[in-house]
């Protein structure tokens, strides 16, 4: 896995939590909680500018990091402008324009004196908006959105910041001629359970990369930037190995492992993950794949994941600091752990891959014989 799409899945949720605790702390503020002898006013300002500020450095360093990615290969334009992303453009989109929205309440902040107070305070509504497209990205655009700590952050953020503002709705504590709004306190609810609802229907089930990133609903479907090798010339070879399964494990994902050789072309070494759920055939349905092609001295040259699978046909496709390849192939069962198979590699991307999901939610799964999976 690339350096640089762990920094940015990292620098993601720390920006995405820091965020979190800017709003929480700016309702505390309003609240005025806050003890003077345990927790003094002045220490919770500082710590709401602070997690603030800090929120953009680790937003810039998500954005760069993405940029950057050779398997995801973004333009710059892709990174700046909402909507013209190749990959899941309308969680792309949320994420851009919260942080453009992020930037600009840290700029009010500082023209505070010169626009006043009443509308610095505001503009200072936009947090709710920022914190809100935030959540929507994260779940919507991450590879990471089904795991059991993901759900978790994303969880105890929102009962955070959607329980607070409830609170501050239905008491507005330190201001006694503002009057008790429970009416926004149910819009505030509803939202948090449409959030919800939204997450368990579509982000945490199968199937999401279909809906978010291959022409399937609100995902879209543009191409991926057809990066070529120039030195590289389409060819087919045989392969063959091994499988061997693992699981299940705390989430009741089965994985299996192919380890291929290829025997002929310039890459010898392919390596197949797939992960889902366990099917009565022995099969697995899937939810989640890895694809990675090199050479035996470097095995991880190329990396993607599957972006079609039925029974025993599969395609993917995979990138590299040399451009991107599309891999088409067929791959059988022998006996009992051996695979076979033919594979086709061609330069360029010929459709858009994801990192997890991405193949076919019917499953796959042993036919007694060499056939398919």
């Amino acid at each position: 896995m690339e350096w640089q799409w762990l920094v940015a899945r990292a620098s993601g949720f720390t920006a995405y939590v820091l965020v979190t605790l800017a709003v929480v702390f700016g309702l505390l503020l309003s609240q005025r909680w806050q003890s003077r002898r345990t927790w003094p006013r002045l220490v919770n300002e500082q710590l709401h500018q602070y997690t603030t500020l800090l929120a953009g450095v680790f937003t810039a360093i998500h954005g760069i990091s993405v940029w950057i990615d050779p398997f995801t290969a973004f333009t710059l334009k892709e990174v700046l402008v909402p909507g013209v992303s190749h990959y899941r453009p309308l969680w792309m989109a949320l994420g851009i324009i919260s942080a453009y929205l992020g930037l600009a309440i840290v700029i009010t902040g500082w023209l505070r004196p010169k626009i006043g107070y009443p509308w610095w305070r505001r503009l200072h509504y936009l947090t709710f908006v920022v914190w809100l497209l935030a959540t929507l990205h994260g779940l919507g655009d991450g590879s990471d959105t089904r795991t059991v700590w993901a759900i978790a952050i994303y969880g105890l953020s929102s009962a955070a910041v959607v329980g607070l503002t409830i609170a501050r709705l239905l008491r507005p504590a330190g201001r006694p001629r503002v009057a008790a709004r429970p009416g926004w306190a149910a819009v505030a609810g509803l939202i948090a359970l449409a959030m919800a609802g939204f997450a368990a229907a579509g982000p945490v089930r199968p199937g999401w990369n279909k809906i978010a990133n291959n022409g399937h609903g609100s995902g879209g479907s543009v191409s991926a930037p057809a990066t070529t090798v120039s030195v590289l010339a389409p060819y087919s070879a045989p392969f063959s190995g091994t499988v061997t399964e693992q699981g299940p494990n705390a989430q009741g994902l089965d994985t299996l492992d192919f380890h291929l050789q290829v025997q002929a072309g310039q890459y010898s070494v392919m390596t197949l993950v797939l992960q889902g759920q366990a099917l009565p055939n022995n099969g697995v349905a899937l939810t989640g794949s890895s694809v990675s092609l090199g050479t035996a001295s470097t095995p991880g040259m190329f990396r993607g994941s599957l972006a079609q699978l039925n029974g025993g046909n599969f395609t993917a496709v995979v990138r590299g600091s040399r451009g991107a390849l599309t891999l088409a192939g067929q791959i059988g069962l022998v006996g009992q752990n051996g695979v076979q198979g033919v594979l086709q590699v061609q330069p360029g991307a010929v459709q858009g891959g994801s990192r997890q999901g991405g193949g076919d939610d019917g499953g796959f799964g042993s036919d007694g014989g060499g056939g398919g999976f």
